[in-house]
């Protein structure tokens, strides 16, 4: 089982959400049950991006698979290789 990384960018907000939501549902090709919402890299997250980032949560599970990344909804890890080491 290998996870799917989707590094996510500096800075979610109204103008990326959508983007950030559809880059993370892309990730579930077939045969792909984890993903990884890498935000190593983001500074800054406001509403639209949590909201995005949870409907996204909320779509995986719907299709049977985990993503990683979020809050106490889905696990939090301070490095990308914590993160992968947990499977």
């Amino acid at each position: 089982m290998v996870p799917v990384v989707v590094v996510l960018p500096a800075e979610i907000d109204v103008t990326t959400s959508e983007q950030v939501h559809d880059l993370l549902v892309a990730a579930l090709a077939p045969g792909v049950d984890i993903v990884i919402a890498d935000m190593t890299g983001t500074s800054f997250c406001d509403s639209s991006g949590v909201h995005a980032i949870v409907f996204a949560h909320e779509t995986v599970a719907a299709r049977g698979a985990k993503m990683i990344g979020v809050g106490r909804i889905l696990p939090v890890y301070p490095t990308l290789q914590e993160a992968m080491d947990a499977q």
